[in-house]
């Protein structure tokens, strides 16, 4: 969303910047106080559950490994909610853009977010993977780079540009 609003001329390429290290360093924040949370729960499952399980906690994963197939889905999910998004705003009716963004998310989530887990940012997967690669796991799994700086990393970027061509142009937003 902040590069959709960069895009809209509504933020600067310097808060753009500002946003995103913090949502970033807030992803990376989060994921360690949940693993400080339940340190414990993650040293009784050494060796009982698949490290890429356990790495998918902290980050998205495709439920099917097909790089361009997976940079399509996070692209269009992306696409899809932020153009949601612009549309709800639109509706002044009180109490209708929280209902409707919480609506707009649980459908996302239910219908298209299977194939790639629906990062549409790289606060929800990047930070947590940072996380992921320092902290004190037993039997790490690879952080799979590969995989989180493009899917989740680059295509919600091509989504947000698209959703606000697609609100320019076509809506008129």
């Amino acid at each position: 969303m902040a590069f959709a609003q960069f895009l809209l001329g509504n933020m600067s390429f310097i808060r753009f910047i500002e946003v995103s290290i913090f949502e970033l360093a807030g992803g990376v924040i989060g994921a360690v106080i949940v693993y400080i949370m339940y340190a414990d729960q993650f040293k009784h499952s050494y060796d009982k559950i698949d490290p890429v399980t356990i790495r998918n906690i902290f980050s998205t994963g495709p439920g099917v490994r097909n790089l361009p197939r997976n940079f399509f889905v996070e692209f269009f999910d992306t696409f899809i909610f932020l153009t949601g998004i612009m549309v709800i705003v639109t509706i002044k009716t009180p109490g209708i853009m929280p209902i409707g963004i919480g609506l707009l998310v649980w459908a996302i989530g239910m219908g298209l977010g299977g194939p790639t887990g629906f990062a549409m940012n790289q606060a929800r997967d990047l930070g947590p993977r940072i996380a992921f690669a320092i902290l004190p796991l037993k039997n790490k799994a690879a952080a799979d780079w590969q995989y989180g700086l493009l899917v989740p990393g680059i295509a919600p970027f091509f989504g947000a540009a698209a959703a606000v061509i697609f609100a320019k142009f076509y809506l008129g937003l």
